[in-house]
């Protein structure tokens, strides 16, 4: 049976606004698939199949769109934890606390009078844009929805980046808070955007204290591992049948391990849409198996003729991005297939964890990075632009801007944190990751991601840059919450993080970071 894939435009997406005619035009939404709430001189629109939260209080109204549960309060109801966040409201130093503490897919409005607060999820898993346009306020899942309601065009820097033959090598995503449309920004992690009579201001809140390795290093894999085993028998309070997406790579092991004593309320899947994830979900099968946990493998028909809907899927995916580019065909028919296969409540990814293993020391073959971080390293980084120097120098303007509007560069010096984290963290999840289940994923079933969380990221930073670079610190939370998995010995490594690729990746790095021009 062919799924009506015209219900799924901008499915488990939200919209607030206080442009009262937006249903008026039509853009291909179906009113009745959303919900609709008055909150004071805005409107809230949701996806029928997204959840949403809304607590007055005399300050104002509090709004959280998507799903949030706390590992150190051990409270999984939303409307308890938006109480708790208003209790605090008025002590900045408890409520960024509180904030920090939460765990989720969701984007968390505050609206007082004419001015709203807008904060996305730790790393952004929920799309999170913004822009003032023609005098009204909108505020969405999707980039592209504000663009289509307001008939905007594409910024000309996008469309030259996109001609770019190394555009799409390290993924859809953009530099700083753009999106597609100038007129359009996206919220970065860690920061608060806050819009008062059309006016817009940016607040980092996030390093807020001094950065050092913690001395007990015992102690913070105990602590983390805890917290983490926490998020995991949330997950498997709040849904009914919860599905860990399993490979034989490092972060998912790490989340099957903090299950420990609560794994057998989850089901365990992987699937098989290129011939290098096989590898993947064997090696995920066998390490069930040797668990006596239920394994499933899904094989993705990817043959094009055999979706009658795939070019309708891949033209709702390719919008959902804002025509950054096309999905891959494999990953079109991923999403065909799960659509029709996929019956659990909720899908666990083990996405964001790799905030904390220090991962640009290894893509780039680096003991130690440069202790101030510029521009052009972040557009080293961003993409390979050695012969494409036009879009390489306005790139580097545009992160200047990240570093100085976000005030991260101040932020990095005063408390020494590293700072190469901080691209991951804002940059590759925060505006890949967000778009990529926003735009791609959820058409197939909803998904949580018990890494998310700025509390538990920030302890994990805390312990030394080896442990963290050679994946020692997810081992040791492996064996602290269920050692039989390290000792299995089954890891899959990705194919393509070769040495040689490093090596290369590093000079590329060293090259290009000291060009003049």
């Amino acid at each position: 049976m062919v799924k009506n894939w015209k219900d799924e435009l901008y499915v488990r997406g939200y919209l607030l606004t206080d442009d009262a005619e937006i249903f008026s035009r039509n853009i291909g939404l179906d009113r009745d698939k959303w919900a609709v709430s008055r909150l004071g001189s805005y409107y809230l629109y949701v996806s029928r199949k997204e959840t949403f939260y809304v607590h007055e209080s005399e300050g104002g109204l509090f709004v959280l769109v998507g799903h949030a549960y706390n590992p150190f309060s051990m409270e999984h109801d939303e409307s308890a934890i938006l109480r708790s966040l208003v209790l605090t409201y008025g002590n900045t130093p408890a409520y960024r606390d509180t904030f920090d503490q939460l765990t989720g897919i969701f984007a968390y409005f505050i609206i007082e009078g004419n001015r709203i607060t807008a904060i996305c999820d730790c790393a952004g898993m929920m799309g999170a844009y913004y822009g003032v346009i023609h005098d009204k306020t909108y505020f969405s899942s999707h980039a592209q929805m504000i663009a289509d309601l307001t008939r905007l065009a594409e910024d000309p820097y996008i469309t030259a980046l996109k001609k770019s033959r190394t555009f799409k090598l390290y993924g859809l995503y953009l530099p700083y808070n753009l999106s597609p449309y100038s007129e359009v920004k996206r919220i970065l992690p860690n920061t608060e955007v806050r819009i008062e009579n059309k006016t817009v201001t940016l607040e980092r809140f996030y390093p807020r204290m001094q950065y050092c390795v913690d001395p007990d290093y015992a102690s913070v894999v105990s602590r983390a591992a805890q917290l983490l085993h926490n998020n995991m028998v949330l997950i498997a309070r709040k849904w009914t049948h919860p599905a860990i997406s399993l490979t034989g790579g490092t972060d998912s092991k790490t989340t099957l391990a903090c299950a420990s004593d609560v794994q057998d309320r989850f089901l365990y899947y992987s699937y098989i849409s290129l011939p290098r994830e096989a590898t993947d979900s064997y090696a995920a099968q066998k390490i069930c198996q040797t668990l006596g946990l239920q394994h499933e493998i899904y094989e993705i028909d990817t043959d094009v003729s055999h979706h009658d809907d795939f070019y309708e899927v891949d033209r709702l995916i390719e919008r959902h991005y804002g025509y950054l580019g096309k999905g891959n065909q494999n990953d079109v028919c991923k999403r065909i297939c799960l659509s029709e296969q996929f019956h659990s409540d909720i899908e666990v990814k083990s996405w964001v964890s790799e905030v904390a293993r220090a991962s640009r020391y290894t893509k780039y073959n680096k003991d130690k990075l440069p202790a101030t971080m510029t521009a052009r390293m972040l557009t080293s980084m961003y993409k390979i632009f050695i012969f494409d120097r036009w879009n390489a120098l306005r790139t580097d303007k545009i992160f200047k801007q990240y570093l100085e509007e976000t005030g991260l560069l101040r932020i990095i010096q005063d408390t020494h944190y590293p700072w190469s984290e901080f691209f991951v963290w804002e940059i590759v999840f925060g505006g890949w990751g967000g778009l990529a289940l926003s735009g791609e994923h959820k058409l197939s079933n909803n998904i949580t991601v018990p890494f998310n969380n700025r509390a538990i990221l920030d302890l994990m930073l805390r312990t030394p840059l080896e442990k963290r670079k050679t994946d020692q610190l997810h081992r040791d939370i492996m064996d602290c919450m269920d050692p039989r998995i390290n000792k299995l010995g089954i890891h899959v490594v990705n194919g393509n993080e070769t040495k040689k690729r490093e090596i290369l990746e590093g000079l590329y790095f060293d090259i290009h970071s000291h060009l003049p021009l």
